[in-house]
Order: C-alpha cells, then sequence, then structure tokens
C-alpha cells in the first residue's frame, strides 16, 4: 500500500514540475517582453529629450519690453537651447519689410522661430514651448484648475495691469523723449488707474484670503513671471509699486529669486533707468 502511495506520489510531483515547465516558460517569455519593451520606451523616451533638447530656437526680443524679458527669463531657467536675436525698438528694427516678411508679420517682439515655424505674442509662445519641450509642471500646470488660474490672469493682465503700466510708462517716461511734454492732469489719472490696478493685485491676487505664495499656487507659474516683467516697467518712470504694497513686494522678491540670476539679467537696463529714488539691485549692464 505504501509502495503505491508512494509511486502515486511521484506521479503527481512529476505532473506538476511538467505543467509548471510548460506554463512558466511563457510566462517568462512574456515578463521578458514586457521589460525589454519597457527599455525600448525609455531608450526612445530619452533619445527624444536629447533630440529635443538639441534642437534650439530662435528668440527675437528687447529687453525693454516686458514679455521679450519674461520669456527670456522662461527659456534661460527651464534651460531650452535658445538663439539670442535682438531687435532694437528705439531703431524700429521690428517694423522693417524684412522682419514683417522673415520673422513676425505683426511687427512686434517677443517672436520665436522653430525651424521653418513662426510664432508670435507671449502667451501663445509660453504654451507651445511647455508642450514641446521639457519643462517644470508648475509653469504651466497640467492640473486643471491650477491651469485654469494661470490662463485667467494672462487673460485679464492684457487690458488691465499691463495696460495701465504702458499707457503710465508712455505718458511719463517715453513721451518726453519724443519731445512731447506730458499733462499734468493726465499724468495723475493714470497714476490713479495704476493705483488701483496694482491695489487690487496685492489686495485681491495676493492677500485675497488663499494663502497661496504665488498666482496659482504654492509654486511659480508663467502667470507670475509674465506679471512681475509689466510691473517691473514703472519704475522706469519713477513708480515704485512696492510701496504700501506688503504683499505684492514679497511676491515680486520670490519671482526674482526663484529666476534668479537670469531675473536680473532680463532687468538690468530697468534697474539701470530707475532713477535714484527706486531701489532696485546693482548689476553688470553691458557684456
Amino acid at each position: 500500500m505504501r509502495a503505491k502511495e508512494t509511486t502515486v506520489g511521484s506521479a503527481r510531483c512529476l505532473v506538476c514540475c511538467l505543467l509548471s515547465r510548460l506554463f512558466a516558460a511563457p510566462l517568462a517569455r512574456a515578463r521578458y517582453a514586457r521589460v525589454k519593451a519597457s527599455a525600448k520606451e525609455r531608450a526612445t523616451a530619452k533619445l527624444a529629450s536629447i533630440a529635443t533638447m538639441s534642437r534650439s530656437v530662435k528668440l527675437y526680443y528687447d529687453l525693454m519690453s516686458q514679455p521679450s524679458r519674461a520669456l527670456y527669463i522662461f527659456l534661460s531657467t527651464n534651460k531650452i537651447p535658445f538663439d539670442r536675436c535682438p531687435i532694437a525698438l528705439r531703431k524700429m528694427q521690428h517694423k522693417t519689410d524684412e522682419y514683417r516678411r522673415q520673422v513676425n508679420r505683426y511687427g512686434k517682439v517677443p517672436c520665436i522661430v522653430d525651424g521653418s515655424f513662426r510664432l508670435a505674442e507671449s502667451v501663445a509662445i509660453y504654451r507651445y514651448l511647455c508642450r514641446e519641450f521639457p519643462t517644470d509642471g508648475h509653469w504651466y500646470p497640467s492640473d486643471t484648475v491650477r491651469q485654469a488660474r494661470v490662463d485667467e490672469y494672462l487673460s485679464w493682465q492684457h487690458l488691465n495691469l499691463r495696460a495701465d503700466v504702458s499707457l503710465y510708462f508712455f505718458h511719463v517716461w517715453l513721451n518726453p523723449l519724443l519731445g512731447k511734454e506730458p499733462d499734468a492732469g493726465k499724468t495723475e489719472r493714470l497714476r490713479r488707474r495704476l493705483d488701483g490696478v496694482l491695489n487690487f493685485f496685492d489686495q485681491e491676487l495676493l492677500s485675497g484670503g488663499s494663502g497661496q505664495a504665488f498666482l496659482a499656487g504654492d509654486r511659480i507659474s508663467i502667470a507670475d513671471l509674465s506679471a512681475a516683467c509689466e510691473i517691473e516697467q514703472a519704475k522706469i518712470a519713477g513708480y515704485d509699486p512696492c510701496e504700501g504694497r506688503p504683499a505684492l513686494a514679497s511676491w515680486l522678491t520670490a519671482v526674482r529669486e526663484r529666476t534668479n540670476p537670469f531675473y536680473d539679467e532680463a532687468h538690468k537696463y530697468v534697474y539701470r533707468l530707475a532713477p535714484d529714488n527706486i531701489v532696485t539691485p546693482v548689476v553688470a549692464i553691458d557684456e
């Protein structure tokens, strides 16, 4: 009886061994195929990343232009290779037929050229760069709500903060260079408008109870970079945007710290042109 049981047990072991080998081989082959495919995907992704980062875009810009400065800082901070193509607004280089034909049909800066593709308008350029190049996700978040906050600010800025800073800058600083005497009444009206938009920025967008360090959350985004470069422009016209606005002052310092040394590099002319009553960092001006 014992011999019979031993024989049966041996037979069962043999069957189990055979079944194990029968199924183990396909499983092993499947695992190997998965590992091989995963390695291939990683290699492909790495090659794609190398190819992307080896390609260089051309940035046409003037550091006296607020959105030009913002894109200059964005490209530099994210280590996106780019060729610097300065355009002198004071010489009207952006309005030449050649520039309109070969670079930007709208006759403005900034503009990028990526191969045969030309793209104007800073907001469109930000989004394109975030899709085409490896960038930290906080710049233009994939999270729907945070991305919507970035888009909301960028949509609001153009006819509000940007408009009011630009109007004051042109009337107070640029007009005298063109031989036009600023009207005192208009200067006061434009100052009140600028006061109002910056107070809103300080009290609602930054101090509105959200507890967030930046406009779209706890990390810097393209909204912050764009806003900071607009606000800095007012300093050239002798207007201190940080005076009496502690939240704005703290936020502006944080944006600068997160993006230096490129922030100061892009704002070197702003710092030099600001009058003595406006405190600015001391940086080298020209290479």
